[in-house]
């Protein structure tokens, strides 16, 4: 073969090469077998091969593609007297691959790795300072065996050394490349966007070729890799998506935790303090036997099991308490059972008058009272409304003092530390609260009934209790 022969001389040494039928309108394609092994040739057209302008193409394109080796771009092997000599793709052109495999692309796992494979082979040529400029269906072959991809048709490229192109396609051509303008990188990125709209999986890409096929270059991708970027966001790594449905599973664990659907705890007056309660002779003792009252669970308890804290370092104990009653008592224990029904004992005076009641004493005692009579307090509405001033004025400020801080915070994220100040101030607020009852009595006590007075005091205590934490929390109070 003679390396410095030209391309304009018809001469064929593969007297066996059979014509295929494929091939632009400019070239002719044969498949030959040379040393046993089948390579693809590529001639010009008869009447082409003595026109300067298509012999110099042929020529660039063998001496760029001859110094590539990439596995997704054809290699070039030899050229011979009138044409160019490539390794043989046993494969078919996209268009045809479409036309035969029409849910191929349907499944995104195919979509990405054939548009991997092309994006690594067009950043492999950008990377050595060429341009394709002819990326359409017909010069990208899918191979038969794995389904690859192989990039062909380097005689419209541009590079440093060859600014000359001979033509394009103009369905894939971009804007400025139909212009006759200065062409770069973008102008292969919009092709690829081209070829993005004619695959089935188009509307899976719908963002990426929208992007890619922007009229404006500065709009568009500016590098391959930029690109791959934004797919890459698209179809996460399977590794992300175990990643992210494992932290998702985590959420809804936490989420489904019993212990936030226990009510925000109440923290109990410590015995030191009993002398600022109200006594068992003030307040009337619910009729319920030692044997039925359930223990309520304490910080300490619920500190220990969530954070590992040992139980001897919080000192404080919170009630966590559910009312069957619109009203929770200080100090109530909840029945477990409907059978185990609480009935207090209420006095009231015939001028006086309330429309409920409801039970408010704190149950010290361990033996059973016998009977279960039941009176109800009657008061005006007038009257009720001032005394829900009266306790609601009262009791705000001592709130916002004490437990202020705590509003809408999530009580899982208190640290140990935090935890056991958010005790000591709960334990604070209820003395703060006490006091402030048994010093309004002083002054009211001749105006109200005082198991009606201390009754709307505690449920006045629980609104304002209610409102720290996140709502979350108090989804069954």
């Amino acid at each position: 073969m003679d390396s410095t022969s030209s391309f304009s001389k018809v001469r064929q040494p593969f007297p066996d090469a059979e014509l295929l039928k494929v091939g632009g309108s400019t070239c002719e394609c044969y498949r030959v077998r040379l040393y046993g092994k089948l390579h693809f040739l590529k001639r010009l057209k008869p009447e082409l091969r003595t026109n300067p302008q298509y012999v110099a193409a042929m020529e660039k394109e063998f001496l760029m593609g001859y110094q590539l080796d990439h596995p997704h771009l054809v290699r070039y092997a030899a050229r011979t007297d009138d044409g160019i000599l490539m390794d043989y793709v046993d494969g078919e052109t996209l268009n045809l691959f479409i036309e035969h495999h029409p849910d191929y692309f349907q499944k995104h796992e195919n979509a990405d790795r054939f548009l991997h494979q092309l994006l690594s082979v067009v950043d492999y040529l950008h990377s050595h300072q060429i341009v394709h400029l002819d990326l359409k269906p017909g010069n990208i072959l899918i191979t038969r065996i794995g389904h690859d991809v192989k990039l062909t048709d380097l005689g419209y490229s541009y590079a440093d050394c060859y600014t000359d192109t001979t033509g394009r396609t103009d369905k894939y051509a971009a804007p400025e490349q139909l212009r006759g303008e200065p062409v770069d990188a973008r102008t292969d990125i919009y092709a690829i966007g081209r070829i993005l709209q004619t695959l089935p999986c188009a509307p899976k890409y719908d963002h990426i070729s929208h992007r890619c096929t922007a009229a404006d270059p500065s709009k568009r991708f500016q590098s391959v890799a930029e690109m791959e970027a934004a797919i890459s966001r698209k179809r996460p790594h399977w590794l992300t998506v175990v990643l992210s449905t494992a932290a998702l599973l985590a959420v809804l664990l936490f989420l489904w935790n019993p212990f936030r659907h226990a009510e925000t705890p109440s923290a109990q007056v410590p015995a030191a303090n009993d002398s600022l309660l109200v006594s068992q002779e003030q307040m009337p003792q619910p009729s319920i036997s030692p044997s039925e009252q359930q223990p309520a669970p304490t910080v300490t308890d619920l500190v220990a099991n969530q954070q590992n804290i040992p139980k001897g370092e919080l000192t404080k104990t919170v009630n966590m308490e559910e009312s069957s009653s619109s009203a929770k008592s200080y100090g109530q224990t909840a029945p477990s059972s409907p059978a185990q029904s609480i009935t207090p004992t209420v006095q009231a005076t015939p001028s006086q008058s309330h429309s409920q009641a409801t039970p408010s004493t704190p149950a010290q005692s361990e033996s059973s009272v016998a009977g279960t009579q039941s009176h109800k307090a009657e008061s005006s509405a007038a009257d009720l409304a001032s005394l829900h001033r009266l306790l609601d004025n009262a009791i705000r400020p001592i709130f916002e003092e004490y437990l202020g801080a705590y509003k809408n915070r999530d009580y899982h994220h208190l640290d140990k530390e935090e935890l056991k100040e958010y005790t000591e101030k709960h334990s604070a607020y209820q003395r703060a609260c006490l006091n402030k009852f048994n010093e309004l009595w002083k002054t009211y006590q001749h105006q109200y009934d005082k198991e009606l007075f201390y009754a709307e005091g505690w449920k006045t205590h629980d609104s304002y209790d209610s409102l720290t934490f996140l709502p979350s929390r108090l989804s069954h109070k």
